[in-house]
């Protein structure tokens, strides 16, 4: 299938701490991708381009949630605590978990 630079990709980026959803995905042609380079984008932020939407969200949720989990594990370490909560981007509890062999 041939793709010319204005049609219509799902892009996923990777999330920063305050990521919400609509930071990493979001909809961007070719013509789109060139100027969020020029604007600072980086392959650095694994930018991803997806043809199906369920798909990107998929990958979007993917991240979202190891970003959580790795700032959970690490808040766990700074305070001793035995319990890791994963929170979304306004500290609401999402999942949470005893930590095995720690009580």
């Amino acid at each position: 299938m041939r793709y010319d630079t204005d049609y219509m990709f799902w892009c996923v980026v990777d999330p920063r701490d305050q990521s919400v959803m609509g930071d990493i995905l979001y909809q961007a042609s070719l013509r789109d991708l060139g100027h969020q380079f020029k604007g600072g984008l980086t392959a650095d932020e694994h930018p991803t381009l997806f043809t199906e939407k369920h798909e990107a969200e998929i990958e979007a949720f993917g991240r979202m949630v190891t970003l959580r989990a790795s700032q959970a594990i690490a808040e766990n370490l700074r305070d001793g605590t035995d319990r890791i909560e994963i929170l979304d981007g306004d500290g609401i509890v999402l999942f949470e978990s005893d930590i095995p062999g720690k009580k």
